[in-house]
């Protein structure tokens, strides 16, 4: 039972705070074709796992946010990529990418393999092949954190919100954590679990990890060390969310699962469906990322995916789903 919950448990995503009262879930898809209404909650067996996640009494206070600085990429190469599709997607130039990784010879790249993708100012290209200076820090907006002290370390919660501008990609947040006089006592960075993130959209979930716990800590930072603009021609959001299925399976364990349909004119790679568990005042209480099934889905074809989610307090009332694949581009993109 205990090892089950363990496995679950960095999956879940969790964020406390007040906003509008919901009396009952109600899906709000992020794709831009309309979300079939839930079908009605069919109980399951319940299965013997029993959630042990504890939040911490009080949410320590966020201390005033700090210059952004570059911070690099590290980069899961594919098959297919290149240096200097690399260099195109990124904004930088070839050889800083191979300075930053010691690359001679470009053909002994395998796939899988993980390169450092620099983001200082020198690193930058512009239209005119000259280094770009440092980019003005796009406008989004942390939420307040919530964290949860689990047996596998401290987690923190939140959303990152961009209120205008372009759609952005590479999204990196940093939490650090502070002591009484200001003395940072741990710091960790993680993505944001969407790829791109647009304007005004309410997404942007994120997760951190402080392994091993931090004894203790006063207050906290977050800020954004790294967004770049999106290259929009190789996401994929043409996709609908339809027919999602809530299963109460006891043991506060809910399983969400539906079909996504690929509404667009091209191929979707690499499909996933992000699920959010919102409580009364509109705040996560539970958080997963899941693949579609098949994760490839054709022009007109329909996935499916399904999701075991263990919220952190009950009872929760609505949810969010965005679902969200990648393009292969021409070479004129």
């Amino acid at each position: 039972m205990f090892s089950r919950l363990l496995s679950l448990i960095p999956l879940l995503i969790l964020l406390g705070g007040c906003g509008q009262v919901i009396t009952k879930p109600t899906p709000t898809p992020f794709s831009p074709a309309p979300t079939a209404t839930p079908d009605r909650f069919t109980p399951a067996p319940s299965p013997t796992v029993t959630p042990t996640a504890t939040p911490l009494p009080a949410t320590p206070n966020p201390s005033p946010t700090p210059t952004p600085e570059p911070t690099p990429i590290i980069h899961t190469l594919q098959a297919g990529d290149t240096l200097i599709g690399l260099a195109r997607r990124y904004g930088i130039t070839v050889q800083a990418i191979q300075e930053a990784n010691g690359i001679t010879d470009p053909r002994g790249l395998l796939a899988g393999q993980q390169i450092i993708i620099p983001l200082d100012p020198e690193a930058r290209l512009g239209a005119g092949g000259e280094p770009t200076p440092e980019p003005t820090p796009p406008p989004i907006r942390i939420g307040p954190l919530a964290f949860s002290d689990q047996a596998d370390g401290l987690w923190a919660f939140g959303r990152a919100i961009l209120s205008e501008g372009e759609p952005l990609e590479h999204v990196v947040v940093q939490v650090d954590l502070l002591d009484a006089d200001g003395a940072m006592v741990a710091s960790v960075q993680a993505p944001l679990l969407q790829d791109m993130l647009l304007p005004r959209e309410d997404a942007g979930f994120f997760v951190v990890r402080f392994t091993p716990r931090p004894p203790s800590f006063d207050r906290y930072q977050s800020r954004v060390v790294n967004a770049n603009p999106a290259h929009t021609a190789f996401h994929h959001r043409e996709l609908a969310v339809r027919h999602v299925l809530i299963q109460d399976a006891g043991e506060s364990v809910y399983l969400l699962s539906g079909e996504v349909t690929n509404v667009g004119k091209d191929p979707t790679y690499e499909t996933a469906v992000i699920v959010a568990l919102l409580d009364e005042q509109g705040q996560v209480t539970g958080l997963r990322k899941v693949a579609t099934t098949p994760p490839d889905i054709q022009p007109g074809e329909t996935a499916f995916f399904s999701v075991e989610l263990i919220p952190i307090h009950l009872p929760f009332a609505d949810y969010r789903l965005l679902a969200e694949g990648h393009r292969n581009l021409t070479p004129d993109e």
